[in-house]
């Protein structure tokens, strides 16, 4: 469903991966953002399945008239924020305004402005802050760092503008929360800067002090960006071996099969229908005791590869109470979601990390649009994926055992969640009489709030 391989071909004129949507550029050809605003309103209203609902409610009018009254006077930044709150009604992933790095790059009618600059970082958020993990043009000093604040906005008020009308759950908005530390273009519009031509103050947590920096924005022709210093974690190095995101890999030290699956996609050197029998090869291991799935880092794809896995697995020697863990976060979203929600619903997997990124019952496999008089491109759902039953309302999967991703132990090459479950000796066995079984979606772990650390602080 969506990842970069998906829009690669549908912004291309190719087929979508998951349910072979037609690519759609939009079809008005306007000359101002008003008209734009327009054309895209009504291709949401046309296309998504929600669409005749959105027409009649006060509140997606209230938004679009609100934008295309001003959209000729808003910064090129704060246009792409607000056209991307206004689908955010939706409240559906799939639904948004994509960011630059999934569409080749910043649009030629808009590089001459705010969004042709970058400050020379780039930040990624965590469960303890906002980290620093590359840098360019000699700023490699700061890089490591924890940003507090940068311009008039603490790091925890910046994330929370980027999460207000987010077009997602809460877990989606902080997968994509360090997005916006490094364009001027949006610390602008999101209220952290004025004039996003000119350096910019940033507070650093260094140790136990805070270290003030002034970082000027830089061209984002030709920058290139070097990763920081730090540990690889053991399965970097196997991911580094196998020369794929996905594969199998034993561990006999824990009498456990691993699988990491980064994208339900054929891959450089592996099909996934190559992946799926090199599993098939290593169930038949009688040693191995345990398996764990790794979707932690897998943004979708297509769908349908999965299912014989997900079938196999579900018939598998694996399928008990206390051998199967899957491991998830705020990354694993659209068909990677699906796998998820398929594993939950028909075995017996405990799921380990953070929340998924989307949520169990969604809308999917979106069109494009392309604005005419802006470049931006927009994406908007086509039609419902109801993996659960329908009274699951969840934004996401939430974790049966909750551990999470902490900057220290990134940088040190560490992997809690992978520990616990390779480790970890459930209290009591279900089965499938069990009413967490049969009401998996409301059972004890579920009902747990999660609340990440910028939704805490007082605005």
């Amino acid at each position: 469903m969506i990842n970069r391989r998906y829009f690669a071909g549908l912004l291309v004129g190719g087929t979508a991966i998951s349910a072979l949507q037609p690519s759609f550029a939009a079809g008005y050809v306007t000359s101002s953002r008003k008209d734009e605003v327009s054309s895209l309103r009504a291709f949401a209203e046309m296309t998504h399945p929600r669409g005749w609902e959105a027409k009649s409610n006060i509140e997606w009018r209230r938004r679009w008239e609100q934008l295309k009254l001003s959209a000729e006077s808003l910064s090129d930044g704060a246009y792409f924020v607000e056209t991307r709150r206004a689908l955010g009604w939706f409240e559906d992933g799939h639904t948004t305004v994509l960011p630059f790095e999934f569409t080749g790059g910043v649009p030629d009618v808009l590089k001459q402005g705010p969004f042709g600059l970058t400050l020379p970082l780039r930040a990624r958020v965590f469960d303890d802050g906002a980290f620093i993990v590359s840098t360019a043009n000699g700023a490699a000093s700061i890089a490591g760092k924890r940003i507090d604040r940068i311009g008039a906005l603490s790091a925890d008020a910046l994330i929370r503008e980027v999460a207000r009308d987010w077009p997602g759950s809460t877990a989606w908005a902080h997968r994509w929360a360090g997005f916006p530390f490094s364009r001027p273009a949006l610390l602008q519009a999101l209220g952290a800067c004025s004039d996003p031509n000119v350096p910019i103050s940033i507070d650093l947590a260094d140790r136990r002090k805070v270290i003030n920096q002034r970082i000027s924005p830089v061209s984002n022709s030709g920058i290139e960006f070097q990763d920081m210093r730090r540990s690889t974690s053991r399965i970097e190095r196997a991911a580094t071996e196998a020369q794929s995101v996905n594969f199998v890999l034993p561990m006999p030290d824990a009498k456990t099969l691993y699988v990491k699956i980064d994208e339900m996609a054929d891959v450089d050197r592996k099909s996934f229908e190559s992946l799926t029998r090199d599993c098939i090869a290593a169930f038949a291991d009688s040693e191995q005791e345990r398996l764990v799935i790794d979707l932690r880092l897998n943004g979708g794809g297509n769908n349908f590869l999965a299912e014989p896995l997900r079938r196999i697995i579900a018939s598998s020697r694996f399928n008990q109470s206390g051998k199967l863990y899957v491991l998830i976060g705020p990354r694993t979203f659209s068909a990677a979601q699906n796998f998820a929600n398929r594993l939950e619903r028909e075995t017996f997997a405990l799921f380990v990390g953070t929340p998924t990124g989307g949520r169990p019952n969604h809308f999917g496999d979106a069109a494009s649009f392309v604005g005419s008089a802006t470049g931006l491109t927009s994406i908007v759902s086509t039609i419902p994926w109801f993996d659960s039953y329908p009274f699951d309302k969840r934004h996401w999967i939430m974790p049966d055992l909750q551990v999470p991703e902490l900057f220290a132990d990134w940088q040190a090459g560490r992997d809690p969640a992978l520990d616990l479950a390779l480790s970890h000796k459930p209290d009591q066995l279900i089965d499938e009489l069990n009413v967490d079984r049969i009401y998996y979606y409301n059972r004890k772990s579920q009902l747990v709030e999660w609340q990440p650390f910028w939704d805490k602080a007082t605005p």
